[in-house]
């Protein structure tokens, strides 16, 4: 059966299943139960439905229309992905474009009910739909049963991978001692019950990892705190005796299928129960709200987690010494290997990951490795299959995002490379990316600044010559836990959250020309106070570290287009890669780093 076919297919059998149900429109959100970015195979329910198989993007259907909303990371993935006979795609961010509640609003009668399944929203953008939904007569009604799971006769089933413990060697801080800073959190804000549905809170706070979610160290699980117990809602098949001698008597272990009962039975105690509106699903609202007193507030674990202690710092750092190493020896490849023509974008992909492997406390890529060619470049998250895959020549651009998860940090680093000579057109606009990234790799700023404040600084450059880029500048990371990390962002649609020391986030401006190329350079940076900030009222202030070690293609720099202070950072950072990186090289690959990273 084709594709086309099976969609459509799929498509008319879930409008079978709304009729039953009494709805008039259904949303397919990417999310699992868990609000989770990235989702295991049992609960891709858009991607199934609609084929669309990026990370993120909402599938609403209709008796008579089907669409998917996604952001601009995904507008070329989507357009060739989604068989246009059956699905309409509006790409959000372009001018124009309707958002989803305006469609809704204009396409469905009065009185219209849209379904959805409450564990797929948080409450917060239940919250919002509802509103939105209300204001043009039309109202949602949570399903208690997923209708696309009715229709998915082969669904995979919940991922059994046995959870390991995350020593404290690399932790940094005991489970009893992160219970204790919750629990002081809770006391102070009046909370009986705090509720974790978020993977990468729940395995940071139990110093547990998994491999439940691809690329992720996490494991699907529920927690619920109280004044002086834990539990951690997991399936026990995934358990060993390690792990309950490990967690002691601070901990009580429950199947995952308690959690429901257990939340419950606070509820009906009428406890106070601190539900992390951004984070937790509506369905866990409303096992709550009918009995209980809900607290809907931001969990402060998110910060905690965020803020990296020293050991998790040390650990970072340690990493992107051993990934620098890896990623410069596959830049050294490319330079090799290309010019003899066997060199494919999924061959490539697979030369990086082996380089990595080969690094002490290596654990797996921390995403999908981006190795993109030429026009597979201005695909923000392309990744090479079998289907797309293509030959490396010794021309044009190469975009390589990609990243690691170590025992001891997790890395997230971008290069573009050219293959052979590039056109003045190119280094013109590498240049420019160049400068936004040295222009916030530079920045300084006082407490209390968020990362939404920032994001322009990236962009300066590229505004002033009408060019942009339909994605974040940056975002938090993880250590040894999800590569994109709240509440840290530089992104104009940031919550506002202050950057601290000890949060870890991404510099990555880039600049996609459609069916050309790609650029995009990529470095993480640790958040650190400023010394220098002295007894300044506005103080104290901030500045970056950057923790990637890897070289900048000279070859794509214009210098005409960079200020002396722009080329003594650059020339500086390479000197501090070469200093870094050579003892942990091979002779051929240091020489190669010497050129490299030679002064402009």
């Amino acid at each position: 059966m084709g594709k086309t076919v099976m969609i459509a297919e799929r498509v008319q059998r879930l409008r079978d299943q709304m009729k039953k149900a009494g709805v008039h429109a259904y949303l397919v959100p990417s999310s699992d139960p868990h609000q989770n970015e990235s989702v295991p195979p049992c609960w891709r329910r858009r991607e199934w439905i609609s084929g669309f198989r990026g990370s993120a993007g909402t599938v609403v259907v209709t008796q008579d229309r089907a669409a998917l909303w996604t952001d601009g990371r995904y507008h070329l993935q989507a357009q060739e992905e989604l068989d246009p006979r059956v699905f309409t795609l509006f790409p959000l961010g372009v001018p124009g474009v309707r958002e989803l509640h305006d469609w809704l609003a204009e396409e469905l009668p009065e009185g219209a009910v849209v379904g959805v399944d409450p564990r797929l929203l948080s409450v917060e953008e239940a919250k919002r739909l509802e509103d939105l939904l209300r204001d043009s007569g039309k109202g949602l009604r949570y399903l208690e049963e997923n209708l696309v799971d009715r229709i998915w006769e082969d669904r995979p089933p919940l991922p059994l991978e046995l959870i390991r413990i995350h020593p404290l060697k690399f932790t940094g801080e005991s489970v009893a001692s992160k219970l204790a800073r919750l629990r002081e959190e809770m006391t102070r804000r009046g909370a009986d019950v705090h509720v974790l549905g978020a993977l990468d809170a729940v395995a940071w706070l139990f110093n547990l990892r998994g491999r439940d979610i691809p690329y992720s160290p996490v494991f699907i699980s529920y927690a619920l705190i109280t004044r002086d117990e834990a539990f951690l809602f997991v399936e026990p098949r995934k358990l060993h005796p390690q792990i309950k001698e490990a967690l002691g008597d601070n901990v009580l272990l429950r199947p995952y299928e308690d959690f429901e009962r257990v939340l419950a039975r606070w509820a009906s105690q009428r406890a106070r129960i601190w539900i992390d509106p951004q984070r937790t699903s509506r369905w866990v609202l409303q096992k709550v709200e009918a009995e209980g007193r809900p607290l809907l507030r931001e969990s402060p674990l998110f910060r905690l987690k965020a803020m990296k202690n020293p050991v998790e710092l040390r650990g970072m750092r340690a990493c992107h010494l051993r990934d620098g190493a890896a990623l410069v020896r596959f830049l050294h490849w490319l330079y090799e290997e290309v010019p003899k023509g066997k060199v494919t974008e999924c061959s490539a992909a697979r030369t990086l990951e082996s380089f990595r492997s080969e690094m002490d406390y290596w654990q797996g890529p921390s995403f999908e490795t981006i190795v993109a060619y030429n026009a597979h470049g201005a695909v923000i998250h392309y990744t090479p299959t079998p289907r797309t895959d293509v030959p490396l020549a010794p021309e044009g651009l190469l975009l390589v995002d990609s990243g690691g998860h170590y025992l001891d940090g997790t890395t997230d680093v971008t290069r573009t490379v050219a293959l052979g000579p590039p056109s003045p057109e190119q280094r013109r606009r590498f240049t420019l990316v160049l400068k936004g990234h040295i222009r916030l790799a530079r920045t300084r700023f006082p407490r209390g600044t968020p990362g939404r404040q920032l994001d322009a600084l990236a962009r300066t450059y590229l505004w002033e010559e009408d060019l942009d880029y339909r994605h974040g500048t940056g975002h938090g990371v993880g250590a040894y836990l999800n590569v994109h990390e709240a509440p840290p962002s530089l992104s104009p649609k940031g919550d506002g959250t202050p950057l601290e020391p000890g949060m870890v986030v991404s510099n990555e401006p880039g600049y996609y020309e459609e069916g050309r190329y790609g650029i995009r350079i990529e470095s993480m940076m640790e958040v650190v106070e400023d010394p220098k900030s002295g007894s300044s009222p506005y103080g104290p202030f901030y500045k970056f570290e950057v923790m990637t070690l890897a070289p900048i293609d000279r070859r794509l720099v214009d210098p005409r287009l960079l200020t002396p202070d722009e080329r003594i950072w650059l020339n500086s950072y390479h000197a501090r890669v070469r200093e870094a990186l050579t003892p942990l090289l091979d002779q051929e690959t240091r020489q190669w780093l010497a050129k490299a990273t030679e002064p402009l």
